[in-house]
């Protein structure tokens, strides 16, 4: 843990980071303790699956001549029980964050994106799966020159979708894209491992 938050600079984001985890931690403990207590949590039916993954991503700045960022990340999320729908697909939840790794631009300095986004998704049943999600996005954008350094927040309304392929009852794997609608208009362009529990 330590380890993660000392890669992380900015202040809110490493509240951001030491939160996902904590919820991490909660939702192992509260599906252990559901199973112990009969399948109940807080004597409420738990049914769902909890999902916790990995994302390797790109972070497009959506200007022409700037590089795509490499980046890294969380997933966190719970998908609901009930089927929607005649399809068969279900509902989730989901919260990731994002670390974009510093990246240069030719000829006048470099930056560094960061994003924690918060979605409801919808996938259809099946093998392979299609996904679409919406949700809020907080996303800081640092620019480095020679002469200054400059960070930019952004709040703003994001949507996406996705491709995914469910590995037994317990794992997927998706590629996916979002785009967020706010002044840094960062767009991300990702795979995801999930496991889900």
């Amino acid at each position: 843990m330590n380890k993660l938050l000392n890669n992380v600079t900015h202040p809110s984001l490493r509240l951001a980071v030491t939160l996902l985890a904590t919820i991490a931690l909660s939702a192992a403990s509260g599906t252990a303790l559901a199973k112990k207590n009969g399948g109940t949590f807080f004597g409420k039916e738990a049914k769902g699956k909890w999902i916790i993954g990995v994302k390797a991503a790109k972070i497009d700045s959506n200007v022409e001549e700037v590089n795509d960022a490499d980046a890294k990340g969380i997933v966190l999320g719970y998908e609901f029980d009930r089927v929607i729908g005649d399809s068969g697909g279900t509902a989730t939840v989901e919260l990731e964050y994002v670390q974009g790794d510093d990246t240069v631009i030719d000829g006048f300095g470099s930056y560094e994106a960061n994003m924690l986004n918060l979605f409801m998704t919808y996938r259809t049943a099946g093998t392979i799966y299609f996904k679409a999600k919406g949700g809020a996005s907080y996303s800081d954008l640092t620019i480095t020159t020679v002469a200054f350094q400059d960070t930019l927040d952004s709040v703003s309304l994001v949507g996406g979708i996705g491709l995914g392929y469910r590995i037994g009852d317990y794992g997927a794997v998706e590629v996916e894209y979002t785009d967020d609608t706010g002044d840094n208009d960062l767009g991300l362009i990702g795979f995801n491992a999930m496991l889900e529990f």
